[in-house]
């Protein structure tokens, strides 16, 4: 009696999972297995597959998973995170160049200081601050949008290295040779620049340039040189009837042969006494400035700033030079 209730047992077993078996495909699902189409051990069966879809049960729903998660499955599947592209050359130098952007204003802000409510009007530049005491300066040029002119006397140049510090003093509107000039603050109009010099001056004092500047080149040495932009020496001895019976036909031809600026120092001697005074009077440079004060072009755009220093004030190399207004505030700075 057992024996046949195991039999019926088995045979009913059988027919239950070939019934399953008919039910999940039967025969085309072994062939599809087969042909290797959706075996859960071949690719095919994973790609696309997205590991969201792969929840297990104590999972939340919604759960996201970060992008070496995502994306393909299977021998020879890509990432779906784009691959990156090696930087090209240009995109190094751009950035590159970024950065030392970004280093230059780093030491900027760190060497400039309390800015001034100058800065900006006033450019400073190297000039040759970089040479010996005999010819070291700098410039300082007004910007060609200031409203007014700016005053410079009081302010001061620093190194930001050594802390060596000259004052920028009163000059001469009009210097004369020889004589006590009065001094005067120095402006800057629009446009205009002055030449720094660290050492002493050579006529005594600072002084603005004009148009008879150029005659004290023939007296002391000036770095950089003096323009020479003065009056032909004709100019002063105009062809007149009274001019000719005065200081004779030699005078006039000889005048024609001196160069602009030029100081006389010896003429023919068949010119006449009066042709000699009148050289060694009008052909210099205080008988220039006499003769052309009141012109309105006789003021040049340039002044002549003299910090008389004993010694150099700035480094020849790697040195760091503020320019400070009355208050000590920074307006401008350069490097080299």
């Amino acid at each position: 009696m057992i024996k046949k209730i195991l039999i019926w047992f088995a045979i009913a077993t059988l027919a239950i999972l070939f019934i399953a078996w008919l039910l999940t495909g039967g025969i085309g699902r072994i062939v599809e297995i087969a042909r290797g189409i959706t075996s859960p051990l071949s690719a095919e069966f994973w790609r696309g597959l997205s590991p969201t879809q792969l929840r297990l049960p104590w999972q939340p729903e919604n759960l996201t998973l970060g992008p070496e998660f995502t994306g393909d499955f299977g021998e020879g599947s890509s990432s779906s995170a784009e691959e990156k592209t090696p930087a090209t050359q240009e995109e190094l130098d751009a950035a590159q160049k970024e950065y030392e952007e970004v280093l230059k204003k780093i030491r900027e802000a760190e060497t400039f200081g309390d800015p001034s409510p100058h800065r900006g009007k006033v450019r400073l530049s190297q000039g040759a601050a970089g040479e010996g005491l005999a010819s070291e300066y700098v410039v300082l040029e007004a910007s060609s949008d200031v409203s007014a002119p700016v005053k410079l006397s009081g302010w001061s140049l620093q190194s930001a290295l050594t802390g060596v510090r000259g004052y920028i003093p009163r000059g001469a509107r009009v210097f004369v040779l020889g004589a006590v000039n009065a001094q005067e603050d120095v402006y800057l109009n629009q446009g205009a620049s002055a030449i720094v010099a660290s050492g002493l001056s050579p006529v005594g004092t600072s002084f603005r340039e004009n148009i008879c500047t150029g005659y004290l080149n023939g007296l002391q040495a000036f770095t950089p040189t003096l323009s020479r932009n003065c009056p032909a020496p004709s100019e002063s001895l105009p062809l007149t009837p009274q001019n000719i019976q005065m200081y004779g036909d030699k005078c006039f031809d000889f005048v024609q042969t001196i160069s602009p600026c030029s100081l006389v120092r010896s003429a023919p001697s068949d010119v006449s006494p009066a042709c000699h005074l009148f050289l060694s009077n009008n052909l210099s440079y205080n008988g220039c400035v006499q003769a052309n004060q009141h012109k309105s072009e006789f003021l040049d755009s340039t002044w002549r700033v003299y910090l008389n220093s004993g010694g150099e004030l700035w480094r020849n190399t790697h040195e760091i030079i503020r320019l400070l207004d009355e208050q000590g505030l920074t307006v401008d700075v350069i490097y080299y």
